[in-house]
């Protein structure tokens, strides 16, 4: 999914339709989820081409995974299975898959890219080893990727903004490794996380996140460290678990209510963001995408926010959905005061960058505005709470200013150890 301006965050991915979800055969009474554990089957040779399926049950269906010769790994969508057949689609290689399952218990079958077709034949096989990356199952089946590196106390984990995956924290996640154990991981639906039935509201991405730490044996305290809508879970988290919190850094995050105050200075950009909701509802983005792989020279992808996985547009459409409703409200509704945690806010200096071009040199100063108005309400949650404006960076500053999200998150690390006796 395309990066999404500061501004346009609450508002970018409005409703719009939603469609069937073909997971499984229609066999009459559906049997029970099994929770079992992932199978795969294998049998091509290295490369781009898939060596590896792994397919699972959750209580919403089948999810699963595609894993290529040369280590990549892409999420299943659309799947279908019944006794002697199975289709899926794999829309971060944009490819659709079809197989049957010949008498001897062997699958044979193609994988189509655009107009090539190659054929395929799988058999019964081992995963293959993620090293580092890990997938932490839920009590409910479904498989979250976890991310960890380094070792040490305490534990920091990285929450992304809207659409994004543990990729946006690539250039800091090794150098917070080398001071402690750092965790990233992908929301439900995003990256190779399976989704989870909505809303996608903060309350539900702090449980999930409480969850799947729990289940991968992560032990609190922790760091949270949120940007920008991820700023709306990690404070959900630390509002209902502070006793897991050891610190927090917040990098240009998305305020409570965000989208009331922008309207009320910048009306003209709502707008704007309005025309690309409408344009995505209008398509039917979710039932469209989930109908036929959409190629990235298609139009649907364009409207449907640059993205051809469903699951991807859908659930990040419910978090931003939620963002001025059932998450500003849970938000409010739990907030507390953090004592003395140690916490930093790290703002941005350019609003510029990214954003729409029809924009003013007045509306970015109201955009600002609002902006360090709400970053400095969140640094007053914490007495020991820092707020700092970080120079040649837009939004996205732990891309555009690695070392200022490193610095930020080591201080952190440091003050917790000496404030929890872990130094």
């Amino acid at each position: 999914m395309r990066s999404l301006p500061v501004l346009l965050l609450a508002v970018s991915l409005l409703a719009a339709g939603c469609g069937e979800k073909p997971r499984t055969a229609d066999t009459g009474t559906p049997a029970p989820p099994k929770y079992s554990d992932a199978w795969y089957i294998t049998g091509v040779s290295g490369g781009p081409l898939p060596v590896a399926l792994n397919l699972h049950d959750t209580a919403q269906g089948l999810a699963g995974r595609v894993v290529t010769g040369e280590g990549a790994i892409f999420p299943a969508r659309s799947i279908v299975q019944a006794a002697d057949k199975l289709t899926f689609m794999a829309p971060g290689m944009d490819a659709a898959f079809e197989f049957t399952k010949s008498a001897d218990g062997a699958w044979a079958g193609q994988m189509v890219v655009g107009d090539k077709t190659t054929a395929l034949t799988f058999s019964p096989g081992a995963a293959p080893e993620l090293k580092t990356r890990k997938f932490v199952a839920l009590a409910d089946g479904r498989q979250m990727l976890l991310d960890c590196r380094g070792s040490g106390a305490p534990a920091v984990v990285f929450d992304a903004g809207a659409g994004a995956t543990t990729n946006s924290w690539r250039m800091v996640h090794d150098e917070i490794a080398k001071t402690t154990t750092a965790c990233a991981y992908d929301r439900p639906g995003h990256g190779l996380s399976d989704p989870r039935p909505l809303p996608l509201d903060a309350a539900a991405v702090a449980d999930d996140l409480d969850a799947m730490l729990a289940a991968a044996g992560v032990p609190a305290p922790y760091v949270l460290v949120g940007h920008s809508l991820g700023s709306y879970h990690v404070r959900q988290f630390a509002n209902t678990r502070f006793d897991k919190m050891a610190g927090m850094v917040l990098v240009d995050p998305s305020g409570d209510g965000q989208m009331a105050r922008f309207n009320e200075v910048i009306p003209a950009a709502i707008k704007i963001v309005n025309k690309q909701s409408e344009d995505a509802k209008a398509a039917g983005c979710p039932g469209k995408l989930r109908e036929r792989l959409v190629g990235h020279d298609d139009p649907l992808f364009k409207t449907c926010n640059g993205t051809n996985d469903a699951e991807v547009f859908e659930q990040t459409q419910s978090e931003v959905d939620s963002m001025p409703g059932a998450s500003t409200e849970q938000l409010t509704e739990s907030r507390r005061s953090y004592g003395d945690m140690p916490l930093i806010v790290l703002t941005r200096s350019d609003y510029k960058k990214g954003a729409p071009p029809e924009l003013t040199a007045q509306d970015f100063a109201s955009m600002k505005k609002v902006w360090v108005a709400m970053h400095e309400e969140m640094t007053a949650l914490s007495t020991a709470g820092e707020h700092r404006t970080i120079p040649d960076s837009g939004h996205n500053i732990q891309l555009d200013q690695p070392q200022a999200v490193v610095d930020a998150v080591n201080e952190v690390v440091a003050k917790a150890r000496v404030r929890t006796g872990q130094n």
